[in-house]
């Protein structure tokens, strides 16, 4: 495998360990103190970790697709699956920004509540993007 596909697949692994990380703890989150600790804590994860690696992913992804020119109807699909994802985690986070500092319960549980149904948004495109990427590796 080319070192880029390589490195492509390593950072999207780590986006994935991110997110799979990021669902423990705000699960575990039950009561008032647990809530806003997951908060802070999935904000400062969120800035250090996840948005760097997302960054890592788009560069990576866009130089693949760039190197594959002229791209077959079924990159576009990738790309285009892969692109919604992308937002939605772009989404959440920008949620999660704005709620680090809220001490309000249940403004922070309407939080979560969004920022989990855009991930699952997210998931249901990943999932194919992901599959499809990985059916490119074997090739």
């Amino acid at each position: 495998m080319e070192p880029l596909h390589l490195a492509h697949l390593v950072v999207l692994g780590m986006w994935l360990g991110v997110v799979i990380t990021e669902g423990l703890f705000e699960f575990a989150a039950s009561d008032a103190e647990s809530l806003r600790a997951a908060a802070r804590f999935h904000y400062k994860v969120d800035k250090f970790g996840e948005l760097p690696i997302l960054f890592a992913v788009l560069i990576t992804g866009t130089i693949l697709a760039m190197r594959a020119w002229p791209l077959t109807p079924l990159h576009f699909v990738k790309i285009a699956a892969s692109l919604v994802a992308v937002g939605s985690n772009l989404i959440c986070t920008r949620w999660v920004f704005q709620r680090r500092r809220i001490e309000d319960v249940s403004v922070l549980l309407r939080f979560r509540r969004r920022i989990w149904t855009l991930a699952a948004v997210g998931v249901v495109f990943a999932t194919p993007a992901l599959y499809l990427g990985l059916v490119y590796f074997r090739q």
